[in-house]
């Protein structure tokens, strides 16, 4: 009897890590796409520029990719709790100078800065997840972030568009604080280190600097690519220094004693496998809501709130399955849940690349709920497995490393999707689509959708791809713990389950 309610604070701490996780990652992942809705009213009250524009968008992304690695190292060294709390109060207060800002740079400045925060959050939340629960429930628990994650981003389109047009732009931002300074407290009361840390480890400094030099200098080179200046030196310059300094980063941490990224964690098929796969869906559903949305508000000439509306069967029908994924994973184990799902998926990108432009809202809804469902059944049972083949004490870097390939491929996706569309578009009209200033009238639609074609055709050779690598992990029944301890070495195999766990 005593043995049970000794165990009761440890069973109402994981649901606390849990709820807590789940407000930093939905707050976060509605801040990478509340502020696309509201562009226009932005341009037009504080007179940003057209580049300003473009970074107050990518540049979020871009900070967050840049700093999963470095954060995930740290927390792995110092602990997970003190820079998830920072994370917090750190977002909440640039939310705040991003509602008040005067300026196109002010703003840029602020997002930038919300950013790191943001980083601080997603490099951290998988892993106190991870360290709460149990084996047995670590899947149901990731999959309710994870639809946190994603309803929050599509979420962000709708709230964006109700915001802007009932009480102005600078309420984006400003809807963070209430619930920003709540959970900033609550974590800093209630959260405590449960995993184990590498306190005699050292941070790797050339890791830090050679891999956000390597995703800055390469996606400030693809912008000049899409701005039509591929043909200049300094985005030649640009785009070498971020192939020789990602190289650099490789070589390092196969010599330094620390890496940042840990090189051996591949060496786990089910890791690789489940990364792999991660990487190649992100690159090929990254560019999805970015597009439609273009296609909703120019081609169609709806407004902002119903192109949002118009977006719920694709995330209605990934909120749905995430959970439900995630408990099957627990009972079946991810290959076949994942593969099927990223096949799914392919289906869904195939049907939407053969897409008239003047099909019925029910046909492209079916398309979207046909991504939605692939996406839910890939998206839990993979981040469930990819965690649970590590050490205890590597989920920081590890969820640091599936976090960041997740956002490096959804960056990409985006860049990519930029580039097929000026091979049929021009850059004028690209802007003008992206700022918000292109009307429905002065639309080439025949071109537009000649571009969207290839975007969602290109989704679906890739998504087939990723549905190969998925199905080459192995069996991975009850997080694929059986499979890790055939391939670790023994400086990282994974340590066995315990009883407190």
């Amino acid at each position: 009897m005593r043995a049970k309610q000794a165990e009761r604070p440890l069973m109402a701490y994981k649901w606390v890590v849990l709820i807590n996780t789940t407000v930093g990652v939905l707050m976060s992942s509605i801040d990478s796409s509340i502020l696309t809705i509201a562009l226009p009213d932005i341009t037009r009250s504080i007179h940003a520029s057209v580049a300003q524009i473009m970074w107050m968008v990518m540049g979020f992304q871009v900070v967050i990719t840049a700093l999963l690695l470095p954060i995930a190292r740290l927390a792995d060294i110092k602990g997970r709790v003190r820079p998830y709390n920072l994370g917090f109060a750190l977002f909440t207060l640039s939310s705040a100078l991003c509602g008040f800002a005067q300026s196109g740079s002010e703003l840029l400045i602020f997002r930038l800065v919300q950013g790191v925060g943001a980083a601080l959050l997603f490099a951290n939340s998988t892993a106190l997840v991870t360290d709460a629960f149990p084996n047995e429930e670590r899947g149901f628990a990731l999959g309710i972030n994870m639809m946190a994650g994603v309803s929050g981003f599509i979420l962000g389109t709708l709230l964006g568009g109700v915001i802007t047009e009932t009480l102005g732009w600078r309420y984006i931002f400003f809807i963070n604080i209430p619930f920003g300074l709540f959970a900033t407290a609550w974590a800093f009361l209630q959260l405590r280190e449960t995993g184990e840390r590498e306190s005699t480890a050292r941070f790797d400094v050339p890791g830090m600097i050679l891999f956000p030099l390597s995703i800055t200098t390469a996606l400030i080179g693809l912008t000049f690519v899409v701005m039509g200046r591929a043909g200049q030196t300094e985005t030649h310059l640009l785009l070498a220094t971020g192939v020789v300094a990602l190289i650099s980063f490789v070589i390092v941490e196969r010599h330094v004693s620390f890496p940042m990224m840990d090189p051996t964690l591949f060496r786990i098929r089910l890791f690789l496998a489940g990364n792999v796969s991660l990487l190649l869906n992100a690159v090929a559903r990254g560019s999805t809501m970015f597009i439609l949305s273009w296609y909703f508000q120019t081609v169609l000439a709806n407004s902002p709130l119903t192109a949002g509306l118009k977006l719920l069967p694709l995330v209605s029908t990934m909120m749905l399955l995430a959970p439900i994924s995630g408990r099957l994973s627990d009972r079946l184990g991810s290959r076949w849940l994942s593969t099927v799902g990223l096949l799914i998926t392919g289906v869904g990108q195939l049907w939407m690349a053969i897409l008239p432009v003047d099909a019925p809202y029910l046909t492209l809804a079916l398309a979207l709920a046909t991504m939605g469902i692939g996406n839910g059944l890939f998206n839990s049972p993979n981040t469930s497995a990819v965690m649970g083949s590590v050490p205890a004490n590597r989920r920081g870097v590890a969820a640091g490393m599936r976090t960041l390939l997740n956002n490096t491929g959804q960056t990409a996706a985006i860049a990519i999707a930029m580039v097929i569309l000026s091979t049929v578009m021009s850059y004028s009209l690209l802007s003008g689509l992206f700022t918000g200033t292109a009307s429905g009238n002065g639309l080439d639609s025949v071109a537009f959708m000649r571009g969207f074609h290839e975007i969602f055709l290109f989704g679906t050779v890739t998504a087939v791809i990723a549905a190969i690598c998925s199905s080459l992990r192995g069996s991975d029944h009850r997080s694929g713990t059986p499979v890790a301890r055939k391939k670790l070495p023994v400086a990282i195999r994974a340590p066995r389950p315990s009883a407190s766990r």
